[in-house]
């Protein structure tokens, strides 16, 4: 159990971090005000997210197999994959801090309404697979999340309720304005449309203060590892 807790606590600091993409919920709001079946395009926009997100994790647990974190000098080059993963956020933070977030292109306005459910449904599941590819900044947290899931001793079991944790969180960017379209359909395009107004105009500070946090503190932890500091 002390290591679950362990794991569970380096985990849900990465997966807050993953769950601050403006693109993201700039992407989903646009889909679920221009679709004309918002609800069942959302619920693609959704899983589309989730696929990506396990397989980044799994390739994060890839690149750490052989590796334990028990181990009695830490794996030099996982430790200098974090210093390269937190370079790599830094840059990305500070660009965002000096660069607004685009706001993703309407691409579902020509869909007609003779489409069948499965095709809105594999739109929609397409549309939130590549906002989240294209979002690197989350899919390299995520990754690291999974490098962190692979060294640790948690039983496989263990293992899978943290990933269902680290995707429910990194994904309550899609939940929240989905819960919103359910909960409160004929107030949900006002409501959002004001986030969405907000994240255009604020999104990219707060993305990127974020991303140079958890920058800062993989590099801390990678040199750690490599006994520089």
């Amino acid at each position: 159990m002390s290591s679950f807790l362990t794991l569970l606590t380096q985990i849900i600091p990465l997966a807050l971090g993953a769950a601050v993409s403006p693109t993201a919920l700039m992407g989903i709001i646009l889909l679920l005000s221009i679709s004309k079946r918002p609800k069942l395009q959302g619920f693609g926009y959704y899983f589309g997210a989730i696929i990506l997100i396990l397989i980044v994790v799994i390739l994060g647990i890839l690149l750490s197999a052989g590796v334990t974190s028990t181990s009695p000098t830490p794996d030099p080059i996982l430790a200098g994959i974090d210093v390269l993963l937190g370079i790599i956020l830094l840059l990305f933070g500070i660009k965002r801090i000096f660069q607004p977030q685009n706001a993703p292109k309407k691409r579902f306005q020509g869909i007609g309404k003779e489409s069948s459910n499965l095709i809105l449904f594999i739109e929609g599941l397409s549309f939130g697979f590549g906002m989240f590819l294209i979002n690197f900044s989350t899919t390299i947290i995520i990754l690291e999340a999974g490098k962190e899931i692979g060294v640790s001793l948690v039983d496989p079991i263990g293992k899978l309720i943290i990933v269902i944790i680290l995707t429910f969180i990194t994904l309550m960017v899609c939940e929240v304005p989905l819960g919103i379209y359910l909960l409160f359909p004929e107030k949900a395009n006002k409501i959002l449309s004001k986030v969405n107004k907000w994240m255009q105009r604020n999104g990219h500070y707060l993305m990127g203060v974020v991303l140079i946090v958890i920058g800062v503190y993989l590099v801390w932890v990678g040199l750690f590892k490599l006994g520089i500091i």
